[in-house]
């Protein structure tokens, strides 16, 4: 099941978090070796138009973090308000598929450009 958030984005911003995924047998890092994690954000849940791809990192997979982040360049081009998002795991070795988070982004306007 996948846990709920709400995020900030800053218009013009570099905008990254980082998110722990942890094996549910025993609360451990999940070992993400063979994992493809994806991430868009929509203005409606049933908008079948992107706003965003954000760009997601298994820096090393047996820490079990996964990087989302979007430089300031595209989320300059991303209007202020409300958008849902939500981050997939894949797992290539199983064939599973699932959501790890799903929220809310608010993206703040920029003032000085």
């Amino acid at each position: 099941m996948s846990e709920y958030v709400e995020l900030f984005m800053d218009q013009g911003s570099d905008f990254s978090v980082t998110v722990q995924m942890n094996s549910e047998d025993n609360n451990l890092a999940q070992n993400l070796t063979g994992y493809i994690v994806t991430s868009q954000i929509r203005k409606s849940i049933l908008s079948q138009n992107i706003t965003s791809s954000l760009v997601c990192t298994i820096p090393q997979a047996n820490t079990g973090e996964i990087f989302v982040e979007l430089d300031a360049a595209n989320t300059a081009n991303i209007p202020a308000g409300t958008y849902f998002f939500d981050v997939k795991v894949y797992d290539t070795v199983a064939g599973l598929k699932s959501r790890l988070i799903e929220g809310i982004m608010i993206v703040t306007p920029q003032i000085t450009q």
